[in-house]
């Protein structure tokens, strides 16, 4: 008698999304912890923790992927050979400035261009079924819940009862509310609310299970009041585009796309005014100028930089240490912070590791996640992994515009979303799709 298992047998007949497999390989739940557990990347310490655990068990449950002999193949793609050339000339650059034994320019390269770019493909083979798929969607669901708990904790000041307590300890010594969670730091936390919401909104659409739902809806209510409470203007004009991209592509909402946004506006002037200290630090934050002037001295230095050093730059994470020779007084805005990063990814990439390293960072985003997001989905789970790609690009795009970005869980889970949605052109799928399968993947819905 044929039953369901979770051998080699089982995985080499489970077809994308047609939920054979009813039991995970141990490198998936490895892989899933060590991507949770980079949100305390940089608080080892604060956690009692005599190392970092969060890349070894990347590391290892990639290894374990690779040494498994059913696992799926990647098809050629042009992304790796750009991705490889972008390594190398970013791992060039590093060792021309001639600090090898600067840790903060290590995990720099690791962090925002190694492991990012090493994502993209492991989204498409470690989460390659529809049960390894929601079990990723599940996390990040209870992900939200926690985020979106932390931050009210942050804002009610109730600091004693926030876990891990590290966080509590240095929130109680800021005078300005933005919600930080275990980053300390709004900007990541409000990335990671908003993707915590778009994958929440997947899981309620795709699971069958009645309390995941229930875990679903809790986990988008958790990412919306992260998002918000992170006071973090890329974050909110990312998660509003996010929301009217969907709007416009999903046939179900179009027609109501006027009702919704008129709906949300009346919600949120609501809040505001029941809750007037909101209020105010909302508006506080909507006003203030000083990010404003941050951002235009680092890009008027960064173009600086790149008018006379066009070719190579100053050197993989040079900046932070020679912005006070390159920031000039402008005769419109004062020169508030020096000592700080440049507040645009691609710029930043560019007066760093020269044009040609900035470029090769644009074509790997062009060659991978935009190619595989604009790939035509041939089924209707494929095309809702698409459309929650394009929300988390978005997620990242506006960050990526307006500060370094340099956050591991959020970058980490955005690229492994986006090799998700990309499997179709990363993997080497089967031939003939089996009568299970056929029956589970419904054909995507033609536009």
């Amino acid at each position: 008698m044929t039953t369901l298992a979770s051998g080699p047998a089982a995985r080499r007949s489970a077809q994308p999304g047609a939920g054979l497999e009813v039991t995970a390989p141990p490198y998936v739940w490895l892989f899933l912890a060590g991507l949770v557990l980079t949100m305390f990347s940089g608080h080892s310490g604060d956690l009692g923790l005599p190392l970092p655990l969060d890349r070894l068990l990347l590391a290892f449950a990639a290894l374990l992927w690779f040494l498994d002999p059913d696992r799926d193949r990647l098809r050629p793609r042009a992304f790796y050979i750009v991705a490889a050339l972008t390594v190398l000339w970013t791992t060039l650059s590093w060792v021309s400035s001639g600090s090898l034994t600067d840790s903060y320019k290590l995990f720099g390269l690791l962090d925002r261009v190694i492991v990012p770019l090493v994502m993209f493909p492991l989204g498409a083979v470690i989460l390659g079924t529809a049960h390894r798929r929601e079990l990723l969607l599940r996390t990040v669901s209870v992900l939200g819940i926690y985020l979106g708990v932390v931050g009210v904790l942050e804002y009610l000041g109730l600091y004693s009862l926030i876990f891990p307590s590290y966080i509590g300890g240095l929130r109680e010594q800021s005078e300005e509310f933005r919600a930080g969670g275990p980053w300390l730091s709004p900007e990541p936390y409000g990335m990671a609310a908003a993707l915590a919401l778009v994958l929440s909104i997947l899981l309620l659409r795709t699971t069958r299970s009645t309390a995941w739902r229930v875990v679903a809806a809790a986990g988008m209510v958790g990412g919306l009041v992260g998002s918000v409470l992170c006071m973090t203007r890329s974050v909110w004009g990312a998660v509003l585009a996010a929301g009217l991209l969907a709007g416009l592509v999903l046939k179900r909402t179009r027609r109501w796309m006027p009702l919704i946004v008129l709906a949300v506006v009346a919600v949120a002037v609501l809040l505001l005014f029941a809750f007037p200290d909101f209020r105010d630090a909302l508006l506080a934050r909507l006003t203030t100028e000083r990010s404003v002037f941050d951002r235009q001295n680092t890009y008027e230095a960064a173009w600086l930089i790149v008018a006379q050093l066009p070719l190579f730059g100053i050197g993989w994470g040079e900046f932070i240490t020679q912005n006070v020779l390159w920031v000039r007084q402008a005769d419109t805005y004062p020169v508030t912070t020096v000592t700080i990063e440049i507040h645009d990814v691609f710029l930043s990439r560019a007066a760093e590791t020269g044009i040609i390293g900035g470029l090769l960072w644009i074509l790997c985003v062009a060659t991978g996640p935009l190619l595989g997001l604009l790939a035509k989905p041939r089924t209707l789970s494929a095309a809702r992994w698409k459309l929650a790609g394009l929300a988390a690009f978005l997620i990242w795009f506006f960050p990526s515009l307006t500060s370094p970005n340099p956050y591991p869980l959020p970058n980490y889970l955005i690229w492994l979303v986006w090799g998700i949605a990309a499997r179709g052109i990363l993997v080497q799928l089967p031939g003939a799709p089996t009568a299970a399968a056929r029956q589970s993947e419904v054909p995507a819905p033609s536009r």
